[in-house]
């Protein structure tokens, strides 16, 4: 074999070991796709597609050149190949009340992408850190598995919207890839195979393909002349602290103001990695699947409530530089960007990503230097030889009680429909779960009940849109689904021979109920217990049973407010029986302990009650609003931050931290919470 080399590359940034080195003529690059098609495999490949476009296109026998290999980059990335943008996770199939549900076959086919650029072969490498961080996203891995990458290197940017060395990328290629094309004179081209992968991909070259061995100085000098090509635009560093310094700042609403949040920056990107999970009928099947989502759109985080915690194009626009640039590099340790400037080229709009970054590093960076280089791309995820579980499949439940808490809200007393797997089950008060109604999709609550309950979970929801219309109108014996447990929990351990307090506004309580039954179900391990809860009426207070047993209780203290009539300033009663606080002092509000029943907001009630601190725990949930101002009431009546304990609500779709909306910084709500101190939620960015 000519041009063998059994050495370790070490020129170039992130190298990976050289196995095998030989000269192949361009020419034969088609025969070469033949022969790899003819092995079983798919070969996707850059082709011209008119006016002079580059697209990736899967070869078939009868169109097999990659004609347009080394030219120019492909409009869209090739990441459909590794994250389609619309991917089976689930099927579905229903017999009277009865339903079946099977895992998409993971035997997916090999996948050669055949002149790939060193952007877009580093992408994977980027991303599979997230899809694989405690939860394994079988479809992710398996695919990623089964793609190799020949990677063409880079001679000079395309333009000045290529910035691959900014994020860590190597134009020359030496840090992506299986095999690592470089383009060398008389349609000859350096063919080097960087892993064992890439020695198989060689192995089906043409013979005749090859060509004596080049001078390997000339290959040295064109990947160093490739890599002064393409300047450093930014300082990677001096950026994520600018993001930091100027979260609040004109430059985002004067960035944004052209953003129509098409999420064409998203879509073409080959390492956006958000996604929706829906599901869709067809024929007699249900297909539960991920498709591609982007932050720019507004619905992205809009919660059910209808508060958004980025309620602007410009707050999603600073989101998307401070995640790619900020958080994920704290989280992940790469930028979650390769520098292929395609968001610049394809903005209808002329949105200027690399601009923004210029500016940020402006801002911070030395005149003289722009600092270390940035890391490369984590190394290639690990082959798996067992097939991974599908995270997400759902238990099937039955419904075995339905009871009406209020107008539009309702709670389901749900039972495992295979009896081995409810034994098997457990969980911690404060977790959540997504519960499906099929052929609907999924919605994510807390579990309602007490793991100290068993043979049993509870879910309470509001009906507020398609998922939760369809579990309003499941009876006794319904099947439905539920996935997790998944999140943090309250630290009730840690809370023995405390005082608690807890308070809660409107459908809040579901998620304060799960901890309080516990507590109730353990009394003897905690000091006293008060329970604050408010809501806009009293017929919009949920669990009335349960909430005049508590009452009954002489261990338990509880107090209950609804809302100021809208419009009415004096201090009236909103409901007979309902004392009014002093709304404007409602700390000096005379409280009758055998009266616990006001007019008057959650934080006034709380002021009003006067809860010391003293050897206590404040458990808090509600509205965004609520929990501002409730904060603030509980500081003023000298609770510590440490010592205040709240749950958040933020939009969640996948549950194990992958999907990218419940992002806040660099927070996954669904893993990293959704369970925090209050001092926790402080060091967020204000975007609840």
């Amino acid at each position: 074999m000519s041009g063998v080399a059994v050495t370790t590359a070490t020129n170039g940034p992130g190298a990976t070991p050289l196995l095998e080195r030989a000269m192949v003529r361009r020419d034969a690059m088609e025969r070469w796709a033949r022969r790899l098609m003819e092995g079983g495999s798919r070969v996707v490949a850059p082709v011209l597609v008119g006016h002079g476009h580059v697209e990736y296109r899967e070869l078939t026998p009868a169109v097999a050149d990659p004609d347009a290999l080394g030219e120019g980059l492909a409009r869209l990335s090739p990441k459909d190949a590794w994250f389609p943008r619309s991917e089976p996770i689930l099927r579905l199939r229903r017999r009277g009340k009865e339903w079946s549900v099977t895992d998409p076959e993971l035997d997916f086919p090999p996948v050669v992408i055949l002149g790939a650029r060193p952007c877009d072969a580093a992408a994977p490498r980027v991303v599979a850190p997230l899809f694989g961080w405690d939860y394994h996203d079988p479809f992710f891995e398996r695919r990623i598995q089964r793609v190799a990458f020949v990677v063409v290197a880079c001679s000079e940017p395309l333009d000045d919207a290529c910035f691959c060395t900014s994020v860590g990328v190597d134009p020359a290629g030496e840090g992506a890839g299986d095999v690592l094309l470089t383009e060398g004179d008389d349609g000859l081209l350096w063919a080097e195979a960087r892993t064992a992968r890439g020695s198989q991909l060689l192995a089906a070259l043409p013979e005749d393909a090859r060509a004596p061995a080049r001078d390997e100085d000339a290959l040295a000098a064109r990947r160093e002349a490739a890599r002064r090509s393409v300047p450093r635009r930014f300082d990677a560093g001096a950026v994520r602290q600018a993001l930091v310094d100027r979260f609040d700042d004109p430059l985002w609403d004067r960035s944004s103001r052209s953003c129509v949040g098409c999420g064409t920056c998203a879509f073409v990107c080959p390492t956006c990695h958000c996604f929706d999970i829906q599901d869709e009928v067809v024929g007699s099947e249900v297909v539960r699947q991920k498709n591609w989502d982007a932050c720019a759109f507004p619905l992205f985080t809009l919660h059910t409530s209808g508060h958004n915690p980025r309620p602007t194009q410009a707050a999603r626009w600073r989101q998307r530089l401070s995640h790619k640039f900020r958080y994920y590099p704290e989280k992940f340790g790469h930028a979650l960007c390769t520098g292929c400037g395609r968001c610049l080229r394809l903005c209808p709009n002329g949105m200027d990503l690399l601009s923004d970054l210029e500016e940020l590093s402006r801002d911070r960076a030395s005149p003289l230097a722009l600092g270390p280089a940035p890391s490369t791309p984590p190394p290639a995820p690990a082959a798996q030889v067992a097939a991974p579980l599908n995270v997400y499949r759902p238990y099937l439940m039955k419904v075995a009680a339905v009871r009406d808490e209020a107008p539009d809200v309702r709670t389901l007393r749900l039972e495992f429909a295979d009896a081995a797997e409810g034994e098997a089950f457990t969980f911690r008060v404060g977790q959540f779960g997504l519960y499906s109604a099929f052929g609907e999709g999924e919605s994510t609550f807390c579990i309602a009940s007490a793991s100290t309950r068993k043979g049993y979970i509870e879910c309470t929801f509001r009906q507020a849109g398609r998922v939760t219309r369809a579990l309003r109108r499941l009876g006794i014996g319904d099947t439905m689904g539920f996935r997790g447990p998944y999140g943090t929990s309250f630290p009730v351990e840690a809370w023995r021979g405390k005082n608690l307090l807890f308070v809660a506004g409107g459908i809040a309580l579901p998620p304060m109920r799960s901890v309080i039954q516990y507590c109730l179900d353990r009394r003897e391990d905690y000091r006293d217990i008060t329970i604050i809860y408010g809501a806009r009426t009293s017929a919009d207070h949920v669990y009335k049973d349960e909430l005049a047993e508590w009452a009954a209780r002489p261990d338990v203290n509880l107090w209950r407010c609804v809302d100021w009539k809208p419009g009415v300033k004096d201090a009236v009663p909103a409901e007979e029986g309902w004392r009014p606080l002093d709304p404007k002092n409602p700390g000096a509000s005379v409280l009758d302990p055998s009266h616990r029943q006001y007019t008057g907001f959650v934080p006034q009630l709380v002021e009003a009650v006067k809860p010391s601190p003293q050897d206590a725990v404040a458990i808090l949930c509600g509205p965004p609003v609520m929990i501002k101002f409730t904060l603030a009431s509980l500081k003023r009546l000298g609770f510590k931050s440490d010592d205040v304990y709240t749950t958040l609500e933020n939009r969640m779709k996948c549950g194990i931290g992958e999907c990218g909306r419940c992002n806040v910084g660099p927070v996954y709500i669904c893993k990293e919470g959704p369970v925090f101190t209050a001092s926790e939620v402080e060091a967020l960015p204000p975007e609840m």
